[in-house]
């Protein structure tokens, strides 16, 4: 049973009846800071799971979760059917009116040439499977193409080609190669995607899962941190690092420059990189030790919880980890990986994971039932509206608040009007006078509330 936020009643739904000049009610300029909700909860320092039970799920996420894949598992010989079932799963409709970032239309003869560039037609009877690993930030795609497409002009945050990111060091399958030789088709943990080839290392089954199980590491807990710029070496230079990539350390002599620079203020991680001939292979590069990283995950506690997640905010909204940054269900995946829980990569799928304790809501459930729930529901938990997740800070004078990596703020304006407001970044906002579609409330859109914390799987209610 999940920890209460706050046993106080919940408050009227309007968490200010005026609206301020940042136009997002309800929110006073000391709820920007994780310590004024570091204070406002209980037990903070409390390890809600300790590492051997996060490692027990996570082994029950990856194995029972149909939204993740377990790269091990996979047939060493690939066939046809196979690597055809995953070019469809990858890609998004293209019969749909696409647009440029002008908004002007995507013609036939474009969207025919990506769509050629698949090569399904190429694809050999049985071939054996072949393994890489991520060198850097990669951006997964549905198409092997660099032509960004949308719904609409006034989409052009939500990029319809998007499929989401790899990180440095990520294991992947590899499938197949686009006709240009661009692109593969790769199936990582979050399913298949294309990625530029440039962005993939190929190696042995042995070396690219065998580089998660190297030890010592570190762990970025950072929103992102960067290795220090070299010249002698362009690949691991300034790479991006993201909140909760775990990266062993290189064997160096701590008195034998690495890439030209001295070690001893720095941690040298064994970093992937690509040869000309695309062969996995391992460099060092040095991150800075004032830099936020951590020997191991951090423990899950509600204090790190709010410490992690507020350090994305204010950082703009990326639909699939875009502009180097990240959307709502990669903000509440990568506050928790940095303290080793494997989620889902999507909203709806971080809702009804086997492997998490949650309470699914459908029509059935009152707006009362609804609201008693989110008042018995605990720091850092999930609320999953359809397309969109939200994480519980805590309360305020009986008014549960949310942190959310989210487009716009949309409310009721004192006029009984509806009032957007585009935010397009990690945000505090007070939860019950949210809309999350203009019409429904978030409470009452809600499909899913998920305790992340918890240590077993209830049956849901």
């Amino acid at each position: 049973m999940a920890a209460a936020l706050c046993c106080r009643p919940a408050a009227a739904q309007d968490a200010s009846s005026t609206i301020p000049p940042s136009a997002v009610i309800g929110v006073q300029e000391a709820m920007l800071s994780p310590d004024y909700w570091i204070g406002r909860a209980h037990a903070v320092d409390d390890v809600l799971m300790t590492p051997a039970q996060i490692a027990a799920r996570n082994r029950l996420t990856s194995v029972h979760d149909q939204a993740l894949v377990d790269l091990e598992s996979l047939p060493t010989t690939l066939t046809r059917e196979q690597i055809q079932g995953w070019v469809k799963s990858a890609a998004s409709p293209l019969n749909a009116p696409l647009v440029d970032m002008h908004g002007d239309p995507l013609t036939a003869q474009t969207l025919a040439a990506i769509q050629a560039n698949v090569g399904m037609q190429q694809i050999p009877a049985s071939e054996p499977a072949r393994y890489g690993m991520a060198v850097r930030r990669a951006q997964l795609r549905t198409y092997p193409t660099t032509v960004r497409a949308f719904a609409s002009k006034e989409s052009v945050d939500f990029e319809s080609f998007e499929g989401g990111t790899l990180f440095p060091g990520d294991p992947v399958v590899i499938a197949k190669a686009s006709v240009d030789g661009k692109w593969l088709l790769v199936v990582s943990y979050q399913g298949p995607a294309w990625v530029a080839t440039t962005d993939i290392a190929e190696g042995s089954a042995q070396a690219v899962f065998g580089y998660a199980q190297k030890s010592p590491a570190r762990v970025i807990t950072g929103d992102e941190v960067r290795t220090v710029f070299t010249p002698e070496a362009p690949e691991v230079s300034e790479l991006q690092l993201d909140m909760g990539t775990r990266l062993p350390l290189a064997k160096v002599p701590p008195d034998q420059p690495v890439n030209g620079q001295g070690p001893y203020e720095s941690w040298a991680l064994e970093l992937p990189v690509r040869g000309n001939d695309g062969a996995l292979s391992f460099k060092p590069a040095l991150l800075q030790k004032m830099r936020d990283s951590a020997p191991d995950y951090l423990p899950l506690s509600r204090a790190n919880i709010i410490r992690q997640a507020f350090k994305f905010l204010g950082e703009r909204y990326g639909w699939g980890h875009a502009y180097n940054a990240r959307d709502c269900s990669g903000f509440t995946s990568d506050v928790y990986r940095s303290m080793g829980v494997l989620m889902p990569p999507n909203a709806n799928a971080q809702g009804k994971s086997p492997a998490f304790a949650h309470r699914l809501f459908t029509a059935a459930d009152s707006h009362a039932a609804r609201i008693d729930a989110i008042m018995h529901a605990d720091v850092g938990d999930l609320i999953v509206v359809p397309g969109h997740v939200l994480m519980l800070l805590g309360q305020v004078d009986g008014q549960p608040y949310v942190i959310q990596d989210v487009p716009f703020v949309i409310y009721r304006n004192p006029q009984g009007g509806v009032h957007w407001t585009k935010v397009n970044e990690v945000s505090v906002t007070p939860l019950l006078p949210l809309l999350a579609d203009g019409k429904q409330s978030y409470v009452d859109a809600m499909t899913s509330l998920v305790h992340v914390t918890a240590s077993s799987t209830p049956a849901d209610k």
